[in-house]
């Protein structure tokens, strides 16, 4: 309980700092996203960072060419791609998606699995140029 509790914590904090308009809609801050795909935004490069590794791990390619690797040359470039996917993730996935990242854990880890799909080899043919 007390996990949930600080996991929701700082979630509480800046939706209780969120701005809103005289006729009570939140404020849209620069850059045209609304506070909630802001927070889809930040939800959903956490996850997919959390699951990028394991999904790495994962691929024939990765293990045929970490190999080769040094465990700290595997480390950096797991490190690089894995950047390379949470930047790219929020672009490959709708504003009705990063709204319910912000707030539904299970929509987020589905949006996250979608995301590391359509750009983890994109990342990987980046990062190995």
């Amino acid at each position: 309980m007390l996990k949930k509790i600080l996991i929701l914590c700082p979630l509480v904090m800046m939706l209780s700092a969120c701005a809103t308009g005289g006729d009570g809609a939140a404020s849209t801050p620069a850059g045209g996203q609304s506070t909630t795909q802001q927070l889809g935004v930040s939800a959903l490069k956490m996850a997919v960072n959390a699951k990028c590794v394991n999904e790495l791990n994962n691929m024939t390619i990765w293990k045929t060419a970490s190999q080769a690797m040094t465990s700290e040359q595997q480390q950096n470039v797991q490190t690089k791609v894995c950047g390379c996917v949470s930047d790219k993730a929020p672009e490959s996935v709708t504003a009705v998606d990063l709204a319910n990242a912000a707030f539904n854990t299970q929509a987020r880890t589905q949006i996250a699995a979608k995301a590391i799909d359509k750009t983890i080899t994109t990342c990987l043919a980046e990062v190995s140029k």
